[in-house]
């Protein structure tokens, strides 16, 4: 009995000791755990393409997605005319932004930026639309206004230089409205300066660019800085959206009459970081880089 009970418990600890050999040498990948993949690469946008055909593409730098040149749809010429953008940095912000059409009837464009003390907010700037004479030539002077407590933008004087005058004689007065972060409208009061040199707003032709019903999903856009964004508005206000941290589902807007208001609906797919991969309704397609 004695002899039985030992060989039992012997075999029973060979018995153990096996089951654990097992569980560290015949599959060791049990035992190691699976490697963490870290948090997602950075992105910046790339391409923004409409059935396939190309609408804006952004060339930014390997490592730090500076933003370097951009190409856009013009907006002022017919056909497939696109501008480039150049943009140009002094201490790593944004202090000069070019345009230039491949349609030769174009005006071209070039903003000159003071920065704030962050970089990421413009303390004043100037630019100069060039066309083939001084006639159709624009020279503006723009203050910038910003709400104290929030930071946000809040107005946009510009004073223009038109027809070949050498005295600033036009205003364009560009005055926002928020909802949280995102700009839900942008009104554009457009008339003469009084002889004083401030706006005769009882001479103001207004436009008014509403952005509505925004998602809580990230804007392609915030992924590249918003100084370029906002010169880029102020050739075609219908852009200040893209300052904004998320995506409007829909447009309206207000030009002076005759013109007949249009609304334009929009619709998002997503990817698994919220950013916007396809406007549904426009059959846009959003192209990233991983920085």
């Amino acid at each position: 009995m004695v002899k039985n009970y030992f060989l039992k418990m012997f075999a029973g600890i060979a018995f153990l000791g096996l089951l654990t050999a097992c569980n560290t040498t015949s599959d060791p990948t049990e035992s190691i755990p699976n490697p963490d993949d870290g948090p997602p690469p950075k992105r910046v946008l790339a391409k923004v393409s409409s059935n396939n055909v190309s609408q804006e593409e952004y060339t930014t730098m390997a490592v730090t997605g500076d933003l370097q040149t951009s190409l856009s749809k013009d907006e002022f010429a017919a056909g497939s005319a696109y501008f480039t953008g150049t943009i140009t940095y002094t201490n790593k912000n944004i202090t000069k932004v070019k345009y230039v059409s491949s349609a030769a009837s174009s005006l071209v464009y070039e903003f000159n930026i003071v920065p704030d003390a962050t970089g990421k907010k413009i303390y004043n700037a100037t630019s100069t639309a060039t066309g083939a004479t001084p006639s159709v030539s624009v020279v503006s002077d723009y203050a910038f206004t910003y709400d104290s407590v929030t930071s946000k933008l809040t107005k946009i004087l510009e004073k223009r230089k038109e027809g070949g005058i050498s005295a600033y004689n036009r205003f364009i007065d560009y005055s926002f409205v928020y909802n949280g972060n995102n700009v839900i409208q942008v009104v554009c009061s457009k008339g003469l300066l009084d002889i004083n040199g401030n706006p005769n707003m009882t001479t103001a032709v207004v436009s008014k660019y509403s952005f509505q019903n925004y998602d809580a999903q990230k804007s392609p856009y915030s992924t590249l800085p918003s100084v370029y964004f906002i010169t880029r508005s102020l050739m075609s206000p219908v852009n200040f959206y893209k300052i904004s941290p998320n995506n409007p589902t829909s447009m309206f807007i207000e030009l002076p009459s005759p013109a007949t208001p249009v609304n334009t609906a929009q619709s998002y797919s997503y990817d698994n970081q919220g950013y916007v991969v396809v406007e549904k309704n426009q059959n846009m397609t959003f192209t990233y880089k991983n920085l």
